[in-house]
């Protein structure tokens, strides 16, 4: 019915921000107003941010690598349809993303507590929720689809993990994922 992780990914985001409103529904927390909208531009735009990571790993990480040539050539030649495409298409020869790693999960825990409990903008609270979505989305549905590429989320640490280590990590980021949501 669906074609392919990108509509998963539509899904789990307007899924994710339908579910937030009607919780601050039920607990009449809701307001609609004008911070309701800057937080769901925000939590849009976060979302979709953290899909520049492959453009970034490509074009400025790795400048010589076909992929980045091709990119380039079509962004120069104002293609920039057929550039997303193309990165999108070869996702699965992005080893190293920055965005997509367990330090940037960990980094992006430490920003979205002090977002929570220190802002009070609606943008930048919707932000932190958006990339946060994002990556505990990847990050579930490589650990159930797909094992290989769930590998590539622990690059930066120097040893294999072992398949219990990665499933806490990933219960354990799924639940602040979800304390966090609830409080932004």
């Amino acid at each position: 019915m669906f074609k392919g992780k990108i509509w998963l990914h539509q899904i789990v985001i307007f899924g994710v921000l339908a579910v937030l409103v009607f919780w601050s529904v039920i607990n009449r927390s809701f307001i609609f107003n004008l911070g309701l909208l800057w937080w769901l531009l925000g939590a849009l735009i976060g979302f979709l941010f953290v899909f520049l990571d492959r453009f970034f790993y490509s074009v400025i990480s790795n400048p010589n690598e076909t992929l980045s040539l091709r990119l380039k050539e079509l962004f120069g030649q104002r293609n920039y349809l057929e550039g997303v495409k193309l990165l999108l298409a070869e996702r699965y020869d992005q080893k190293e993303l920055v965005m997509r790693s367990f330090m940037f999960v960990v980094v992006w825990i430490v920003l979205a507590f002090f977002t929570m409990t220190s802002v009070v903008n609606f943008f930048a609270r919707g932000l932190m929720l958006g990339i946060g979505t994002h990556l505990i989305f990847d990050l579930i549905y490589d650990f159930t689809h797909d094992k290989e590429r769930l590998d590539k989320w622990f690059w930066q640490i120097k040893r294999t993990l072992e398949p219990e280590e990665k499933f806490w990590f990933v219960v354990i980021v799924s639940v602040i994922y979800l304390l966090i949501a609830f409080n932004l």
